[in-house]
């Protein structure tokens, strides 16, 4: 089988969320997994020393509605989390590493499982009750959710994959990367997929 699709994703990220529709149908049809790799957008940016600035509210207004609007068009459900974009998410994505330490697969559904209760159901995540909702729906424990609260070792391995990505050449989310190629943006998936095609008629 060849190798996975890299996805490179933060759950605050609307554009990943937006794009893995898509790219689960691309993976399938090219026969590939994707291998999902949460990290901080945060210190990506600050890696690569680009803060943004706070948005005027008139533009943070025109970005919910494009969302809403993108996902209409795209037949998404979206329900944008009352947290958003405030909410601290850092224990979900600790969890997220917890559970990739262990076992990969099982992280990856729930990588699945945590950007669908956030973005399609409105699920405070940075909420522990909430949470643990979204975890089970991937088979995840409660008790998983509370021990990443305080695992050193998920927060280390997650700081780790930032700064590595990073210094890698990723700056934003969702990148994708198929063998070696690398494909940023929700709107970029169609360009994967024919890149994929051109790679097949080799």
């Amino acid at each position: 089988m060849a190798d996975p699709i890299t996805l490179y994703f933060d759950l605050p990220s609307a554009h990943t969320y937006l794009g893995i529709a898509e790219l689960q149908r691309v993976a399938a049809k090219h026969g590939r997994g994707i291998d999902w790799v949460p990290i901080s957008l945060m210190t990506v940016w600050k890696f690569h020393d680009y803060m943004p600035i706070g948005n005027p509210i008139a533009k943070g207004r025109y970005i919910k509605k494009d969302f809403t609007r993108t996902a209409g068009l795209l037949g998404l459900p979206l329900n944008i989390p009352k947290s958003f974009p405030r909410g601290d998410l850092s224990q979900a994505r600790h969890l997220i590493w917890r559970i990739r330490l262990q076992d990969p697969e099982l992280a990856n559904r729930l990588s699945a499982a945590l950007m669908q209760g956030y973005w399609a159901e409105g699920a405070d995540l940075s909420e522990p009750d909430a949470l643990k909702e979204a975890a089970a729906a991937a088979g995840v424990s409660g008790a998983d959710v509370d021990a990443a609260a305080n695992d050193a070792a998920a927060a280390e391995a997650c700081a780790d994959a930032s700064r590595e990505a990073a210094e890698a050449g990723i700056f934003g989310t969702p990148h994708m990367v198929a063998d070696g190629e690398p494909f940023w943006g929700h709107d970029r998936v169609r360009y994967l997929d024919m890149w994929l095609d051109s790679r097949g008629q080799e």
